[in-house]
């Protein structure tokens, strides 16, 4: 009865938490403080609440229940510029906070169950209209975009042997999407929401002490989206009769394949490697249906004002290294790096749903006694500039983005 009463208070904190989550993910894939600061090379080794997100094998390494709370502050610095329009505008300063929320219990020695909630990936973008307004016909509409999903991970895994350890969650996926954007009839705007469920599997290998080695997949899943889309002027077109409708699209989330190592050279030194694979080849366009007919055909598929997203997307590898070396027995610092490729074309390039060639430097620091663990990260990503040349893109000119992302992790054992 504790242990359910437990995972019930973590729902309904989890529940106070999530209002304004997916502000500018941008797809800053992640969670946990500890492996945030070993460059997200953490799926060889596992060994907090974050496995449930990285390797949920990992979480048979619990020996005593335990309740977690993460968060992350998302700081995006974005910039575009076109000389031709004479724009040249920065992306809105916001902080964008990512939560992550869990209890785990272990059942004797074998077993250990659990609820982890979070936001693990995301993407998207706010501007200031004033700023664009030379790419709008002088005036200042809205721009700004929010892509993400906020998921809810009951776990189990199980120690099948001293040195063989399986774990998985099941991923109940709140998807919510999010878009302000000028466009030729004015203002467009729309706000959609859904569900679609997932899972993700995974292994780790402990053959000695000093070495470890892990394998996860996450299964691809689509998501269907439904709310309002709003056009002001769309009562301008012959038999449009309202100025918002129902919208509906399909957003596939990718297949995701990692694997990961971790070698103790000498007892106080930790080094991760992984290589982490992203099917984003599944996200080609994102397309959406309306219930009124007459939208339908003005800004359906093919139709004259056409409000597909179309993304082109390639999949992606990530390649990611990590190291904690504990300076005592309860005090540790973590360093990283990780290489993140765009998935998108320059053909495709904008600055509602931007996408970069990262280059990931990562710190951290934490504290652990026998009742609670306390760790520190702070990442910073530089994407290299984009050039897109006029006529080869949909969106001309000089795109740049620079991301700080700090978080903090607490977990209290019982």
């Amino acid at each position: 009865m504790k242990t359910l009463a437990r995972l019930l208070f973590i729902a309904v904190l989890a529940a106070g938490l999530t209002t304004g989550l997916f502000a500018n993910g941008l797809n800053l894939n992640g969670n946990g403080s500890k492996a945030n600061a070993m460059g997200g090379a953490f799926v060889g080794l596992a060994n907090d609440f974050s496995a449930a997100y990285w390797n949920p094998a990992g979480l048979a390494q619990m020996t005593k229940a335990s309740f977690s709370l993460y968060g992350a502050d998302i700081l995006p610095f974005g910039t575009y510029q076109f000389e031709l329009a004479g724009v040249d505008a920065k992306s809105t300063f916001k902080h964008y906070l990512i939560p992550g929320l869990g209890y785990f219990q272990p059942l004797g020695d074998r077993i250990v169950v659990g609820l982890y909630l979070s936001a693990p990936s995301g993407a998207g973008a706010t501007w200031d209209g004033t700023d664009l307004a030379a790419l709008s016909g002088g005036m200042p509409f809205l721009w700004s975009s929010m892509l993400g999903i906020f998921t809810a991970s009951p776990s189990i895994a199980v120690k099948v042997t001293d040195q063989i350890m399986l774990g998985a969650t099941l991923d109940i996926n709140y998807g919510m999407l999010k878009m302000d954007q000028p466009f030729a009839l004015g203002q467009y705007s729309e706000n959609l929401k859904g569900l679609a469920v997932g899972g993700t599997f995974g292994v780790l290998v402990k053959p000695v002490k000093q070495f470890s080695f892990g394998v996860t997949y996450k299964l691809p899943f689509t998501a269907k989206l439904k709310g309002d889309v709003d056009i002001p002027n769309a009562v301008a077109l012959p038999g449009v009769t309202a100025a918002t409708d129902t919208g509906t699209r399909q957003a596939t989330w990718p297949m995701w394949l990692a694997g990961g190592i971790a070698i103790k050279p000498i007892d106080q030194l930790t080094i991760t490697a992984d290589i982490q694979y992203t099917n984003w080849k599944k996200l080609q366009t994102i397309p959406i249906a309306f219930e009124d007919p007459a939208w339908e055909t003005y800004f359906g598929d093919g139709g004259a004002y056409d409000q597909v997203y179309e993304l082109l997307w390639k999949d992606t590898t990530q390649f990611r290294v990590g190291a904690e070396y504990m300076v005592t027995d309860s005090f540790a610092v973590r360093a990283g790096y990780y290489f993140d490729p765009s998935p998108g074309p320059i053909a495709t390039q904008n600055i509602l749903l931007p996408e970069f060639k990262y280059n990931w430097l990562t710190f951290g620091i934490g504290y652990q006694s026998e009742t609670f663990v306390l760790d520190a990260s702070i990442e910073y990503g530089t994407g290299a500039d984009i050039n897109v040349p006029l006529g080869e893109g949909v969106m001309p000119g000089l795109h740049g983005m620079k991301i700080w992302a700090p978080s903090l992790s607490f977990t209290y054992k019982f």
